[in-house]
């Protein structure tokens, strides 16, 4: 009888995860989440949302490295910095390794995403002379996700 209810359990919580992937990529430990949240009767169950999610990996259905690749790339066009991106992936997945691999990239590159955010917000990424509006381009661009230097770099080479 037991057994019969951990397998109903196990069934519904694979049919809400692939419902969830279905709609976009997430992450494990997002999924673990949304997964316990949607069913907290599986809180009695130790292992068996681990169980499912292994199952969903195997198949390749749930993959942390094409959840994160695609968050990166996605948050990248929306003109997102590596703080931003950092942090937000570390609440989603736990596989700290590959967020800090996909985010590896030059320093000038992410000074170009932040040109190209500079652009689309005020249409030039020139440095302004007065300090007032100055502060604000760079506050902006704090608020986006991107270092000092990155930011210095996007008003220097533009």
């Amino acid at each position: 009888m037991l057994d019969e209810l951990q397998a109903d359990l196990g069934q519904q919580l694979e049919n809400r995860a692939v419902s969830l992937l279905a709609v976009r990529e997430h992450g494990r430990k997002e999924l673990r989440y949304k997964l316990l949240q949607k069913c907290p009767e599986a809180q009695d169950q130790p292992g068996l949302v681990d169980s499912v999610l292994d199952a969903l990996a195997q198949k390749g259905w749930l993959s942390d490295d094409r959840f994160i690749e695609q968050y990166v790339r996605q948050a990248c066009e929306k003109g997102q910095g590596p703080y931003k991106i950092r942090q937000a992936l570390q609440q989603r997945s736990d596989v700290n390794e590959l967020i800090e691999s996909y985010l590896a990239m030059d320093d000038q590159d992410w000074a170009d995403i932040a040109r190209a955010s500079l652009v689309k917000k005020y249409g030039d990424a020139q440095q302004p002379g007065q300090a007032k509006e100055q502060a604000r381009r760079m506050r902006f661009l704090q608020s986006r996700g991107f270092s000092q230097s990155q930011i210095w770099k996007a008003f220097k080479s533009s």
